[in-house]
């Protein structure tokens, strides 16, 4: 467990890729994710790539006033109902695109978003409505 800031920081901006892994991997201390959504926000976009943040800090970063924090959340396998509908909701084009294309988005949620304002996804979100249907046929 990566429990110290400055550990952290070190492993993340390392010239050494394995330990880039380690911050996305490792599972972190509550007391580091407070430190970077609190007081590192160039941070939070990364803090998002690990496998062990908390659902709960998905849903205060899925509203976070930075798109590349919000388009990250938005690729999460991990996000709940909540997240997704939020998302779903930005303005921003590529995170609700992002919405779309993420495995786990709830069938309903897609079929909502082949209703999007914008062609382009609304067209992406048919698309994939497609696909799934498509696969559940084949198993």
């Amino acid at each position: 467990m990566i429990d110290n800031i400055k550990e952290y920081i070190n492993l993340a901006d390392s010239n050494n890729l394995e330990d880039n892994n380690r911050t996305k991997m490792e599972p972190l201390s509550s007391e580091v994710i407070s430190e970077i959504t609190h007081n590192y926000p160039e941070r939070k976009a990364w803090l998002v790539h690990n496998k062990h943040i908390p659902t709960d800090v998905l849903r205060i970063l899925c509203t976070d006033s930075n798109s590349d924090v919000r388009f990250t959340v938005a690729m999460k396998n991990k996000n709940d109902r909540y997240i997704f509908e939020t998302l779903m909701k930005d303005p921003d084009f590529s995170i609700r695109m992002a919405v779309v294309r993420n495995k786990k988005i709830p069938m309903d949620l897609l079929r909502r978003m082949a209703d999007d304002k914008s062609d382009k996804i609304a067209t992406e979100a048919m698309r994939v409505l497609k696909l799934r249907n498509r696969n559940r046929l084949d198993l």
